[in-house]
This record gives structure tokens, sequence and C-alpha cells, in this order.
């Protein structure tokens, strides 16, 4: 019967994670659609206007410093290899459910806000205040912050396999250090706040989705004892 279950159980899984996903983008492109209708000819809105001059006007090189170190932490030049080190550390504990939900969310968090991006054409802040090249890329939404959100919060509930009894410090930390991450790109003229805003939303949602289909495969695939509650 948990054979058969099994075989029924994993493609309808992966088929509501699909539907989920295409949602997400369709909801998120919807948002930047929506956004378009306030915002001015140089692709922001007041709130945007209002709080990216607010932080241009208060640059500091110890600042700077600090953006430039919070940027590359929520970059693929840090995530990438991290996530292939705890994927591989639990592959080889045999924990196959929270590999494929570390896998999952930073892969599907990068998708999100890459689709995106093909469908909303937001520009980005004047490129005389960008501290930092991102090229002719659009704004809407930010990588950097949709990818560090989902990745951090996801490398917290595989990581309760090692640290249990951190996993409500640790959810702290990583939420800090993706509102940093989401800073810096304000601060480093790369990114209007709304667009970090966005990212934020993205990520929450795709985390849920994963994270209550990570439960759903837990319970059908019946890990061995001791696997922890994803």
């Amino acid at each position: 019967m948990a054979g058969v279950a099994r075989r029924i159980a994993t493609p309808t899984l992966l088929v509501v994670m699909l539907v989920g996903f295409a949602l997400l983008v369709g909801c998120a492109v919807a948002l930047g659609e929506l956004l378009e209708l306030a915002e001015r000819a140089d692709g922001s809105t007041a709130i945007d206007s209002s709080i990216t001059s607010w932080v241009v006007a208060h640059r500091t090189p110890a600042l700077t410093t600090a953006a430039r170190l919070f940027s590359t932490l929520g970059s693929q030049a840090v995530l990438i290899p991290l996530t292939a080190i705890v994927t591989v550390a639990l592959l080889g504990r045999r924990r196959f459910v929270l590999a494929g939900l570390l896998l999952a969310v930073w892969g599907g968090a990068i998708g999100l806000y890459s689709l995106t991006k093909q469908f909303v054409h937001r520009m980005r802040p004047p490129a005389e205040i960008w501290l930092t090249d991102v090229g002719r890329t659009t704004s809407f939404p930010s990588g950097h912050a949709t990818q560090s959100l989902a990745t951090f919060l996801a490398l917290v509930v595989v990581g309760a396999v090692w640290l249990p009894n951190a996993r409500w410090p640790a959810r702290a930390v990583a939420v800090a250090l993706a509102i940093a991450v989401g800073w810096s790109r304000v601060y480093l003229g790369v990114h209007w706040a709304t667009d970090v805003g966005a990212g934020w939303l993205i990520a929450a949602a795709w985390l849920t989705i994963v994270i209550w289909l990570a439960r759903a495969a837990h319970s059908i695939l019946e890990p061995p004892r001791g696997e922890p509650a994803v």
C-alpha cells in the first residue's frame, strides 16, 4: 500500500508544485502591472522616490561597505555554494525530502523572479546613483530580496536536522539578514523599495507552498524515525 501511495502521490505533489509556481508567477506579474498604474516617468512611485532620495542623502562610507557586504550575502555567489553544501550533507544523511525542499525553494525563487522580469519591464533607479553595476536588467522584483529570504528561511528549516533547538533564533537571524539584503539593494541605488517588498512577498508565498508540499511528501514517504518536521 505504501508503494501504491508513493506512485500516486509523488506525481500529484509535483503537479501541485508546478501549478502553484505558475499561479505565483501570474500573481507577481499582475502585481507588477498594477504597480505601473502608480509609476512616474522614471519608474518610481511617490513612496519609492521619497525612500530612495532619503537613503542616497544619508550615505556614508561605513554604510556603503555594509551594503556591499549584505548584497554579496544575498547573491548567487554565496547562495549557490551554500545550498550545494547543505544539500550534499542532507543527501548523505538520507534526508531526501529536506534536500528536495531546499533545492525547490532556492531554484523556484530564481525561476519566479526571472520569469516575472520577462513580463514586467520596470525601469531601475537612475544609473547616476548606482553604487554597483547591474547592467541592463529590469527592476521588478528584486532578485536578491526574493532569493535571499526564501533560501535563508529554507536553510533554517533544513538546519533543524542538526540544531533543532536553534530553530526560532535562526529564523530571526535569517529574516534580519534578508531585510539587510533588501535594504542594501535600495541603498546601492539599483532597486526601488517596492521591488524589494514584492520580492519578499513572492519568496514568502513560494516558501509556504513548498513547505506544505514537503510536509505532505514527508508523511507519504515515511522517512526514518527522528526526521524533524518541516
